[in-house]
């Protein structure tokens, strides 16, 4: 009579915080915002190719990382991230110079929004709306940035040292919502 062994499963060391990140790298590939980067002068960074840098701010903004600092160690704890854009450690610095380092980013967001408009899921029509939004990034321990400002935040009724952040937001009449500009 044969016996039947109790199953040995694999150890998995690929865990993640970003349940939606390969979805987010799907969404990620059919706009071709890697070859985007590419195209508009956006290039590697210390080694590390940026739509990998560009990929994992997303990621981090999803996640909430209220800092380049806390970013890269949410990264580095995270096996799935690593595993799927192939890098297993990335560093403060380098992330800062990702977004300092370039002065391309008007032809790039152009590149964007040229190509949202060429996909029917995401070109704006008739009854969709371009929203504005403006919010406050205080930086209270900051002041000798150049570009925060002493400005009023209406929410909380104070003054505060920050930067003033305007975007446009595409609302499709379908519920589809993306960011258009900033």
């Amino acid at each position: 009579m044969a016996r039947l062994c109790k199953p040995e499963f694999k150890e998995l060391s690929s865990f993640s915080n970003v349940g939606g990140a390969p979805v987010l790298r799907t969404l990620w590939d059919r706009f071709d915002l890697s070859l985007l980067l590419s195209q508009s002068g956006i290039f590697k960074v210390r080694g590390v190719a940026t739509w990998v840098l560009a990929f994992l701010y997303v990621v981090g903004l999803i996640n909430r990382c209220p800092s380049v600092n806390a970013l890269a160690t949410f990264f580095n704890k995270d096996g799935l991230l690593q595993r799927m854009l192939g890098i297993q450690k990335v560093t403060q610095s380098t992330l800062s110079r990702f977004l300092t380092g370039f002065s391309q980013w008007d032809t790039f967001n152009e590149k964007r929004t040229s190509r949202l408009q060429e996909d029917p899921d995401t070109a704006l029509a008739d009854g969709d709306v371009l929203a504005l939004d403006d919010t406050h990034a205080p930086h209270p321990y900051a002041k000798g940035i150049p570009f925060l400002y002493w400005l009023y935040d209406s929410s909380n009724k104070v003054y505060t040292w920050a930067m003033n952040i305007v975007a446009l937001h595409a609302v499709r009449s379908n519920g589809v919502e993306y960011p258009w500009s900033y």
